[in-house]
């Protein structure tokens, strides 16, 4: 019964290792991640699986560090190739625990302990065995130096060095399974009865323990495989090898962008373990892990290689088996994770003498349409932002870019609200200074201060304006339209001219206001407004709006297409 335990934890360990190989290299399924690996795994203090393999443990022993972690099984096998069984202690992993090994062995537990206790959760799950596997599969440098050192302790040590001198888990295991039923034991005399040895008792030496030439074969591979890894870690830096490529400098941000899915940034700090499965599933590798003290491992946004694309469906999310990431909201343009912040002493538009001030690629590529030109600046509007750096990825500006994102420490999920109640914050926000506001699909999507037509001439320009619903203080016939040309649906006004009612009803867009005027005077309250003066005489909409701007319809420099 033993033997037929021994080899089925054999065949499981090696099963675990390919599943996890798929699972963090992106290549494996959605579900693979946290089916395979997150049922068990990676959070001690989260994770129900790992609670009932370790309840198991005076049972079955020490089945987590045997068959279920994959950095154990990679040492077990570098630890077989480097001493096969011709040594005792290749065969004995467990002899008895030394005084040293105790103390080094809770001493790293009770630093993993306070660490997590601090708020360093990121920084303590760095030890853990799924932790540094997943970072080694996303290239980031630490975890391949943790993981090389597990394996050159099982290569030139005794055994599995990092699963019984470091690894927190295997310290609960120990202790757990040390009187275990169907674990491996030792017998009295087991040290040194040499029965195991293929070449029978007394029949080894020193000398037979190496295989002639073995050992340098061995080191040179292990030596051509970290060139190998350290080799895909460095960046490209030249266009097919002939132009140099120049990449963005990484800017200081306010706050780092977390992942879509992140509840709030205290919430992410604590759950998440920095396994990189998020990393490898990006598919527009935006994500990296931090250097940071309190986040080392943790994934932020880095838009020097792409953003965070709307039409994603939150494989990130997905492939994350702790719960650190969790979709929200199933229209990605609801989730709001940051907003950007423009430069105006970095743009080419406002910068001196560099003679590029019809740049608009931060305008032209934001696909939220969050950001628009006042009088020549860049202007984000924060309420539409969700935070993807698309605009940051496409500015030109060098070395930083001019536009950059704040990530928001809790982010923001938007969402559809019913027409009354909709129709009630949009008159709130006009109450409160706002001049206009936009809705389309149940939320608010643009706000604007400025005097006049001003606001709804701009959202024209930019297209924002069709299906929407209009909220504004004063509507004339001019703003009217300027509605109607957009493609308006329902308009709302604080005060509206009878002109402009009739205008709109008889282009089939609702109306409702809080009070009807016989005309919209000017500012200085003598005589009738200019741009009501300007469209006096006509009925036809678009020849309304040509005579207010004059411009409307052609290509301008600056105007998002």
């Amino acid at each position: 019964m033993k033997t037929f335990f021994v080899w089925f934890k054999r065949a499981a360990a090696l099963v675990v290792l390919a599943l996890a190989a798929v699972a963090f290299s992106g290549a494996g399924p959605k579900w693979l991640s946290r089916v395979a690996i997150g049922s068990l795994v990676i959070q001690p203090a989260f994770s129900l699986g790992f609670l009932t393999v370790l309840a198991l443990s005076p049972v079955l022993g020490r089945l987590f560090c045997e068959c279920l972690c994959p950095l154990g099984t990679v040492q077990s096998i570098i630890s077989r190739i480097a001493r096969p069984r011709r040594s005792v202690r290749r065969v004995c992993t467990r002899l008895p625990v030394s005084r040293v090994q105790l103390a080094v062995r809770w001493t790293v537990f009770a630093i993993f302990a306070i660490l997590l206790a601090l708020g360093y959760g990121a920084l303590a799950y760095m030890i853990t065995p799924y932790s540094i596997i997943g970072k080694s599969f996303a290239l980031f440098v630490p975890g391949l130096a943790v993981f090389a050192v597990a394996a050159l302790g099982a290569f030139f040590a005794d055994g599995r060095i990092w699963c019984n001198w470091v690894c927190p888990a295997g310290t609960l295991f120990s202790v757990f399974a040390s009187k275990s039923l169907l674990g491996n034991t030792i017998g009295k005399g087991c040290e040194n009865c040499r029965k195991c040895f293929p070449s029978g008792p007394g029949k080894t030496d020193a000398g037979e323990r190496r295989a002639c030439g073995a050992e340098v074969t061995r080191r040179t591979a292990l030596k051509g495989a970290v060139v190998l890894a350290a080799s895909r870690t460095v960046e490209k830096s030249t266009d097919g090898g002939v132009a140099a490529v120049s990449l963005p400098g990484v800017p200081e941000r306010p706050a780092t962008v977390l992942p879509p899915g992140a509840v709030s940034r205290d919430d992410f700090n604590l759950k998440c373990v920095g396994c990189g499965l998020c990393v490898t599933r990006c598919p527009m590798n935006v994500l990296r892990q931090s250097a940071g003290l309190k986040t080392f491992g943790q994934p932020e946004m880095y838009f020097q290689n792409g953003y965070c694309r709307l039409s994603c469906a939150y494989k990130c999310a997905a492939a994350c088996p702790t719960g650190a990431l969790i979709p929200r909201t199933e229209n990605r343009a609801n989730l709001h994770m940051g907003h950007a912040i423009w430069r105006k002493d970095l743009c080419l538009r406002t910068a001196e003498g560099d003679g590029k001030e019809n740049c608009s690629a931060c305008v032209r590529n934001c696909p939220v349409k969050a950001l628009h030109f006042v009088d020549g600046a860049v202007a984000v509007d924060k309420a539409v932002c969700v935070g993807c750096g698309a605009c940051e990825h496409v500015c030109p500006a060098r070395p930083e870019p001019a536009v950059i994102v704040k990530g928001f420490d809790r982010q923001r999920e938007v969402r559809p609200m019913e027409k009354g109640d909709l129709i009630a914050e949009m008159v709130a926000a006009v109450d409160s200074g706002w001049s206009c506001v936009l809705a389309k699909g149940g939320i608010v999507v643009a706000r604007d201060k400025g005097r006049g037509i001003k606001p709804l001439l701009g959202f024209l320009d930019r297209g924002k304006l069709e299906g929407a619903i209009v909220a504004d203080k004063i509507i004339g016939r001019a703003a009217a339209a300027i509605c109607i040309v957009g493609g308006v649906k329902e308009v709302y006004a604080k005060v509206m001219s009878e002109g402009a009612e009739e205008l709109l009803e008889k282009f089939n867009v609702k109306v409702s206001s809080g009070e009807i005027v016989k005309e919209i005077i000017n500012r200085e309250k003598n005589g009738i407004c200019p741009m009501e003066a300007k469209v006096s005489g006509s009925d036809d909409p678009y020849e309304m709006v040509k005579r207010i701007s004059p411009g409307f319809g052609l290509d301008r420099p600056d105007r998002d297409e």
